[in-house]
C-alpha cells in the first residue's frame, strides 16, 4: 500500500510541475522529442565505428542540408504562391463586400431588433481574433528581453538535443540502475514495451503526414486553391500531431476557394480532397505503415489531445499521445495481472 501511496504521489507531482511550469518545459520537451526520434539513428552511426559525438555532427549537418535544399527547391514555388494571392486580395475583399454585406443588411432589416446585439458581437468576435495580435505587441514594447529570451528558447533547443543525444544513452542506464534489482527486470520490460508503442507511433505519423501533404497539396492543386501548396504542406505536416491537419487546412483552404473562383464545384472538391485522404488514412496508409503495433483507438489518441491542451497547452499536445502510451501499456499489464489473480479465478 505505502508502494501505491509513493508512486501516486510522484505522479501528481510530475503533472502538477508539468501544469505550472509547461512554458518553461516546452523547450526542453521538444528537445527531448528530437532527441529520442534520432537515438536509433547515431546508436546506428555507433556501429560503423563513429564517435557518439561525430554522428550526431554528421546528422545535424545532414539535416540542415536537407532543410536547405528544400527550401531552395520549394521557395520559388511558395514565392510564386504568394505573389498571385497578393495581387487577388482586393477582388477577395470586393467579393466579400458584394457577398456578405448585402446579406447581412437584409438580415438587419427584417430584425431590426438585432443591431446593437450583433454589434455587440462583431466588436467581441474583432477583439477576440487580434487579441493575440495585441498581446504579442504588448509583449514586445513592454520587454524586449522577453522576445529575447523566447528567441534564445528556440536557439536552445538544438543545443539542448545535441546534449541529450550524446549522453542519453548514459541517462537511460542510470535511470535503469536507480530501480530496485528485484523488481528491475520487470520495470524494463514495461518500459521497453512503452518505448515500441511510442516509437513506432512517431515513425508511422511521420511518413503518415509526408504522405498526406503530397495528397493534400496535389488535391488542392487540382482544384485551384490559392496557396495550395503551402496549406498542403502545412496541413500535412501538422498531422504528425493526429487530426490537427485536418483541422488547420480544411477552413482556409475552403475559404479562399470560395474567394476565388466562387465555385460549389471547387468546395466539393476541396471538402472531397480532405475527405479523401482522412479516409486513405484510416483504411489503408495508417494500417500499412503504422500497423497494429501502437494500439491506440482513434478516439483515445483524440481524447488525450483535448485533455492534454486543455491542462497543459502546447506542452501537453506534445505529450498527449506519449502519455496515451503510457496509460494503455500500465492498463493492459494491470489488466493481464487482475486476470491472472487470485481475486478473479475465486
Amino acid at each position: 500500500m505505502k508502494k501505491w501511496i509513493f508512486f501516486s504521489i510522484v505522479i501528481v507531482t510530475l503533472c502538477f510541475l508539468l501544469f505550472t511550469l509547461s512554458g518553461v518545459l516546452s523547450s526542453l520537451i521538444i528537445a527531448f522529442i528530437i532527441a529520442y526520434v534520432f537515438d536509433p539513428i547515431i546508436d546506428w552511426l555507433e556501429t560503423k565505428k563513429i564517435s557518439r559525438t561525430g554522428g550526431i555532427v554528421i546528422l545535424f549537418s545532414l539535416l540542415i542540408g536537407i532543410m536547405a535544399l528544400f527550401f531552395v527547391i520549394a521557395l520559388p514555388f511558395f514565392s510564386k504562391e504568394v505573389s498571385a494571392f497578393s495581387k487577388k486580395v482586393p477582388s477577395y475583399v470586393n467579393t466579400l463586400k458584394k457577398s456578405a454585406i448585402p446579406v447581412v443588411n437584409d438580415y438587419l432589416k427584417k430584425h431590426p431588433d438585432q443591431v446593437d446585439y450583433l454589434k455587440q458581437k462583431i466588436q467581441n468576435i474583432g477583439f477576440e481574433l487580434f487579441k493575440p495580435v495585441i498581446n504579442f505587441f504588448k509583449s514586445f514594447f513592454s520587454g524586449i528581453i522577453g522576445v529575447i529570451l523566447n528567441i534564445l528558447d528556440l536557439l536552445l533547443i538544438p543545443v539542448m538535443a545535441f546534449y541529450l543525444l550524446k549522453d542519453i544513452d548514459k541517462i537511460n542506464e542510470k535511470i535503469k540502475n536507480s530501480f530496485p534489482p528485484k523488481y528491475r527486470e520487470g520495470i524494463v520490460d514495461v518500459f521497453s514495451e512503452i518505448d515500441s508503442k511510442i516509437k513506432n507511433f512517431l515513425k508511422g505519423q511521420m511518413i503518415v503526414s509526408f504522405i498526406l501533404a503530397i495528397i493534400y497539396s496535389i488535391g488542392l492543386s487540382i482544384f485551384n486553391v490559392p496557396l495550395a501548396l503551402i496549406i498542403g504542406i502545412v496541413a500535412g505536416f501538422a498531422n504528425i500531431i493526429p487530426y490537427l491537419g485536418i483541422a488547420i487546412g480544411l477552413v482556409p483552404a475552403l475559404v479562399l476557394s470560395y474567394l476565388d473562383s466562387h465555385s460549389f464545384v471547387n468546395l466539393l472538391g476541396v471538402t472531397g480532397t480532405f475527405a479523401v485522404a482522412q479516409a486513405l488514412e484510416g483504411t489503408v496508409i495508417s494500417p500499412r505503415v503504422v500497423g497494429e503495433k501502437v494500439g491506440l483507438h482513434p478516439v483515445m489518441v483524440i481524447v488525450a489531445i483535448l485533455l492534454g491542451g486543455h491542462f497543459f497547452g502546447f506542452v501537453g499536445i506534445l505529450v498527449a499521445v506519449p502519455a496515451a502510451s503510457i496509460v494503455l501499456v500500465l492498463f493492459s499489464r494491470g489488466y493481464k495481472w487482475y486476470l491472472e489473480s487470485n481475486y478473479f479465478n475465486g
